[in-house]
């Protein structure tokens, strides 16, 4: 056990890498931006470059290393959240170092620049499934019932939940609600 943790303290010699620097990953985004593959495809690969530049993020933190996607251990949409008009939550859930899966909040702001992560997540976010997720979050503020909900969006899972957003209007009634019994 001592000799493990001894290990630990001094870093074992790794492959030299080469260090994907600011001005690389500007010609990466600007390939991207010009059009490289497809829209969808260059939007979500900038998606993944930034953030995973921003937030100092290892490959395996923002990609699956293996064909078999784990949606408990690799990210997904639904770990991104609006935190203010001009910055973003990714909420990680597993690192190299947090094998335990306790997961922290990486930041990401709308940033002066020509790499700001910020604005190509949102248009991410607002481009993909925004038709399911406002029929399933209008159906659920109209009180129809999950049963109908999943149905109509064809979920076979509970899946049809992280499609639902709460709206926080709704949430202060429900605390107004709470605090008048």
């Amino acid at each position: 056990m001592l000799i493990k943790g001894l290990r630990k303290q001094e870093p074992s010699l790794t492959a030299k890498r080469l260090p994907l620097t600011s001005d690389l990953l500007s010609l990466c985004i600007r390939s991207l931006r010009s059009g490289y593959l497809s829209p969808m495809v260059d939007l979500t690969l900038e998606c993944m470059f930034l953030p995973a530049f921003f937030g100092f993020l290892r490959c395996s933190e923002f990609a699956p290393t293996s064909s078999a996607y784990n949606p408990h251990h690799h990210p997904s949409l639904s770990d991104i959240s609006l935190h203010t008009n001009d910055s973003l939550i990714f909420t990680h859930r597993r690192s190299k170092t947090d094998q335990l899966g306790i997961s922290f909040p990486i930041h990401i702001f709308r940033l002066n620049s020509y790499l700001s992560p910020y604005e190509p997540l949102t248009k991410y976010l607002s481009a993909s499934h925004s038709f399911r997720i406002g029929a399933a979050s209008t159906a659920a503020r109209l009180g129809i019932s999950d049963q109908t909900i999943q149905v109509l969006g064809r979920w076979s899972s509970q899946a049809y939940h992280t499609y639902i957003r709460n709206n926080l209007n709704d949430l202060r009634q429900a605390h107004a609600q709470l605090s008048s019994i």
